[in-house]
């Protein structure tokens, strides 16, 4: 189990409540005097209990007095806390969400932002994957997969269609078309310098556009949602997620350069469902584990919000799906 410590700056009359409020999560916390507002209240708590404790302490303590609340992940404590049955009772009953919405928006915003390193990554990768897939060298596409910096920006879309934050949504979209672009555009002069074999086998996987595919990237976007939302790793689903992404993107990319137009087609089909059928999975999960704002003018915005994204990118995957399964036969000559 993960563990987070819970740092609440309370004024000196609200800390025996806000003391009370964590134990409500955990069962080892103390107070000290100082910090911010006078008083500190510390807590040891599992990650996934943090977002039912900042709910109440917010609830409960925001507009009462200063409140400022501090959360950092615990590496180690002796002897390791085990919580009651009772206390996991009460934390289970607080909140539907396990990690609080403000380290899975501090994580995933952080991975949105489209700066130097996203770009050396994304072109370094690309690289990486388009010598693998020309030479059958399972090892490098997998490495591609690895360097792959493409699990943040789409869950950031996600994350912001259900929170209803436009300026999130607006800078996951362009961080994520600038990568993939990229990923497209330095595939093709990869394609230029090297030997391209549309029937290698890695490269020509990536432009058999099959119904499981779709299924491989609903997997990918519930995967990588729930690692944020339970404070779980999230490099193996950063791999899944690259592996709806970025071999496709750079197989249409090297085949467009040689001219094998119906093969590039077909990969970028495949990239463009994969893209969709993640995002639309990501969101329904965020929605599932409770990500919602915490002001409540705010909800009916993000519920509006959600409802959009859900829609149009059912839609579109469902136009996906109708488009594979006639290329692939499913509905006969």
């Amino acid at each position: 189990m993960a563990l987070r410590i819970v740092e609440a700056h309370v004024a000196p009359d609200l800390a025996s409540e806000a003391r009370e409020i964590l134990g409500e999560f955990g069962d080892q916390h103390w107070t000290q005097e100082g910090g911010r507002f006078g008083a500190v209240v510390f807590a040891i708590l599992g990650a996934e209990r943090t977002g039912g404790a900042l709910d109440r302490l917010y609830e409960k303590l925001a507009d009462r007095g200063g409140l400022l609340v501090l959360v950092q992940p615990l590496d180690g404590v002796l002897p390791r806390p085990l919580a009651s049955p009772a206390t996991e009772a009460r934390a289970g009953a607080r909140s539907a969400a396990a990690v609080s919405r403000e380290e899975v928006y501090a994580n995933i915003a952080d991975t949105a932002r489209l700066n130097s390193a996203y770009l050396a990554l994304t072109i370094l990768a690309s690289v990486v994957a388009g010598i693998g897939l020309t030479r059958d060298n399972t090892a490098a596409v997998i490495g591609a997969m690895v360097v792959a910096p493409l699990l943040g920006p789409n869950m950031a879309l996600a994350l912001g269609m259900v929170l209803g934050d436009r300026p999130l949504v607006r800078r996951a979209l362009s961080t994520s078309a600038v990568g993939l672009l990229l990923c497209f555009a330095f595939a093709a002069l990869l394609g230029l310098a090297l030997e391209v074999d549309p029937a290698t086998p890695e490269l020509a996987s990536r432009t058999q556009v099959t119904i499981w595919d779709l299924v491989l990237a609903l997997a990918a976007g519930c995967a990588g949602a729930l690692s944020y939302t339970t404070g779980a790793p999230t490099y193996l689903t950063g791999v899944m997620v690259a592996v709806a992404l970025l071999p496709p993107a750079v197989a249409s990319g090297m085949l467009l350069s040689q001219g094998q137009f119906t093969g590039s087609a077909s990969a970028l089909l495949l990239a463009a469902g994969n893209i969709t059928a993640l995002t639309l999975a990501a969101m329904l999960t965020f929605l599932w584990r409770g990500m919602r704002p915490r002001n409540w003018w705010q909800e009916d915005n993000a519920r509006q919000s959600a409802r959009l994204g859900v829609a149009v990118f059912l839609v579109l995957l469902l136009a996906l799906a109708l488009v594979i399964a006639i290329a692939q036969g499913y509905f006969g000559a």
